[in-house]
């Protein structure tokens, strides 16, 4: 008896076909697309789509969507640290920056260095503790840039580590007002110039210990996780003035105020444990983050607290010797 063809609609193997076949691919050239370098000709591609994709590639360059160029910024906090990586990273993308800093010969000092470099940043003595000052910031602002601001970045933050039950209030109220109210003051005296300039970005300095428990920090962690929930917040309640808010959360980053803390060998071996990549960060790796979040090419992001720490928050149970 002859035995029927086994259909491929059969769902079932047939054993005709050498087993190994089945795990060669059958190349058809008829659909093979050739990618070609961007070209000036209108229509480069036989294939629609790829047309499409260089269409939109050229716009997007020239819509300057990677570019803060003609953008204003205020940056607190940016003659040190990632504050100055923040304010150099903005400049160097096109933007006008203006910054702050408690220290007057510091300030100056970074100010030459930037007007050689070619940016244009200025710059203002200010304690942004210190209500008074922040409003004479705040109208200097408005007065250098027409009374419109495309960038706030709150940098200013501070620590004071020791156990919780440790904590003076005089302590307490230094951390309070440094690292919250002070910027939730700045974000409420830059809303009208935010919303007069049609697009607006705010961008937060949060830290893992607003997501994590870290070691005697637990009043720092706290303030962070308050800006945590400020970036939220605000995010939706200014969304109709076309102005969004985000935060960074760095892990340990190389700059002096965790110089003392890292000086010691085995806590910096500590910190290299728990962190996936197993280095410290750059302060150039937290304001690129920064700079992104204030672009046109980041328009539909708001809301969000993104981590740059290495993997450190997402890191569990990784035995090195097992």
């Amino acid at each position: 008896m002859k035995q029927a063809p086994i259909l491929p609609s059969s769902g079932l193997v047939n054993t005709q076909i050498p087993f190994s076949s089945c795990f060669k691919p059958r190349l058809n050239t008829d659909f093979i697309l050739s990618f070609k370098p961007l070209t000036s000709s209108p229509l480069p591609y036989k294939s629609p789509i790829l047309n499409r994709i260089q269409t939109m590639a050229q716009g997007n360059i020239k819509s300057n969507r990677w570019s803060l160029q003609g953008m204003t910024a205020l940056v607190t906090g940016g003659t040190r640290g990632i504050g100055r990586a923040i304010v150099e990273e903005l400049a160097g993308l096109g933007a006008t920056v203006h910054t702050c800093s408690r220290n007057e010969n510091e300030l100056d000092k970074c100010l030459l260095e930037w007007k050689s470099l070619g940016f244009e940043v200025s710059g203002s003595i200010c304690d942004v503790s210190l209500k008074a000052q922040r409003e004479s910031l705040m109208e200097k602002v408005s007065s250098l840039f027409d009374s419109k601001l495309n960038i706030l970045v709150n940098n200013v933050g501070t620590n004071i580590r020791k156990p919780m039950v440790d904590f003076t209030a005089e302590e307490v109220s230094i951390l309070l007002t440094t690292n919250f109210e002070s910027v939730f003051n700045l974000c409420q005296l830059a809303y009208p110039l935010l919303r007069a300039s049609g697009l607006g970005s705010v961008v937060f300095t949060s830290s893992v210990s607003g997501f994590v428990s870290l070691k005697s920090m637990s009043l720092q962690g706290a303030t962070k996780g308050a800006i945590n929930q400020l970036t939220k917040n605000l995010a939706c309640e200014w969304a109709k003035d076309n102005i969004r808010s985000n935060a960074v959360a760095p892990w340990y980053i190389r700059t002096s105020l965790v110089e003392q803390v890292l000086s010691s060998k085995e806590f910096l071996e500590e910190v290299y444990s728990r962190t996936p990549l197993r280095r410290l960060g750059d302060p150039t790796e937290v304001s690129s983050l920064v700079a992104f979040l204030c672009m046109p090419a980041s328009s539909y992001i708001t809301g969000q607290i993104i981590c740059v720490d290495g993997g450190m928050s997402v890191n569990g149970f990784d035995p090195k010797n097992y």
